[in-house]
């Protein structure tokens, strides 16, 4: 068994639609470290979703993690709903943001081969 750290999610803006960040591909991993940061001029939403391998990455309100949560400007969140959640092989990580280009995502995970 061979378990790496890595960044799973490389900081980047947020999508207004639901948008897959991260797939387990080969591996299980286990979610470390997760923030959110708003870098826009006005308070906005993150909604994050774990789906499991037989939704393929479809959104649904069973699999959602964090729900709305609102980030003030220059809040950084640090989703302690996510660490330590594990993301088995196939599974995904699923974000929407509420506005457009305001939200830096950033993910450190164990990846388990």
């Amino acid at each position: 068994m061979a378990i790496t750290v890595t960044n799973i999610i490389s900081r980047r803006l947020a999508e207004t639609a639901a948008t897959i960040q991260y797939n387990a591909t080969g591996v299980t991993t286990i979610i470390d470290k997760f923030t959110v940061t708003n870098v826009g001029a006005s308070n906005t939403f993150i909604t994050v979703y774990l789906p499991n391998p037989n939704s393929a990455g479809n959104p649904l309100a069973s699999n959602t993690v964090i729900n709305a949560r609102t980030i003030a400007p220059r809040e950084t969140y640090s989703c302690p709903e996510l660490i330590g959640q594990v993301i088995p092989d196939g599974g995904t990580i699923v974000t929407q943001a509420g506005t457009a280009n305001s939200l830096v995502l950033s993910a450190t995970g164990s990846e388990i081969a």
